[in-house]
């Protein structure tokens, strides 16, 4: 067999895998038929069996627990996304375009956090910037403070996929955020940017939280101007 029809079987395969899962209607942690079985259903050889299965785990479909069996994976966007990512890095164009995508999702994380007002995410968000303000204190970087805080607010939203959205594009700006809290005074304004935005919120006023959010996001863009 040559490798292009190899391939091609093993992507068949995938597919078959798929349609088994939706129309068996099978959830995530349910079993799926093991290895030998797959086999004799769809009258394929081991080796596209496994190179099928690995694919799917590949993009968070499968997960194959060795010794145990294979299962329906978690609901993930990262996965996907994980195989791209690389091509968007050290891109300027695309760092612009996530950038203001990543303006977007803060601007419609606010608006759906005050809509679903959870006050448990909203406190926890004043403990996050608390936190900001102590590590800054003792000389360090809040990095990861500032990044639980912003985490915080996607997850006040309600919505787990808004949420992954926003893990996504987070996970680009590591390096513009270093040199933004190496500056001591931006550092200190963010953690004011914060504390304003929690009360707009907590007040349920749209517009002087959206306006403080935008506030808050216009020095990245100097980053990657």
């Amino acid at each position: 067999m040559e490798i292009s029809e190899k391939m091609n079987l093993s992507h068949i395969v995938s597919e078959r895998i798929k349609n088994h899962i939706i129309e068996n209607e099978l959830k995530e942690g349910e079993r799926l038929p093991s290895e030998k079985q797959l086999i004799d259903m769809l009258g394929v050889s081991r080796t596209v069996v496994r190179e099928s299965l690995k694919s799917l785990e590949m993009i968070g479909i499968l997960k194959i627990k060795t010794g145990d069996g294979i299962y329906v994976n978690a609901l993930s966007l990262k996965p996907v996304m994980d195989q791209v990512s690389f091509r968007w890095h050290q891109n300027e164009r695309k760092m612009k375009e996530l950038l203001a995508t990543r303006r977007i999702l803060e601007l419609g994380a606010v608006e759906m956090a005050i809509e679903k007002y959870d006050l448990s995410f909203i406190n926890q968000m004043d403990v996050w910037n608390e936190a900001m303000a102590a590590k800054l204190d003792s000389g360090q970087m809040p990095l990861e403070e500032d990044l639980q805080f912003h985490q915080t607010l996607f997850r006040a939203t309600g919505n787990e996929t808004y949420f992954e959205l926003s893990e996504l594009i987070t996970d680009f700006f590591l390096n513009i955020r270093q040199l933004h809290f190496g500056n001591l005074e931006d550092t200190k304004k963010s953690i004011i940017e914060h504390q304003r935005l929690v009360e707009y919120i907590r007040a349920k006023d749209v517009s002087k939280a959206k306006k403080e959010m935008e506030l808050h996001l216009r020095p990245l863009k100097k980053y990657t101007d």
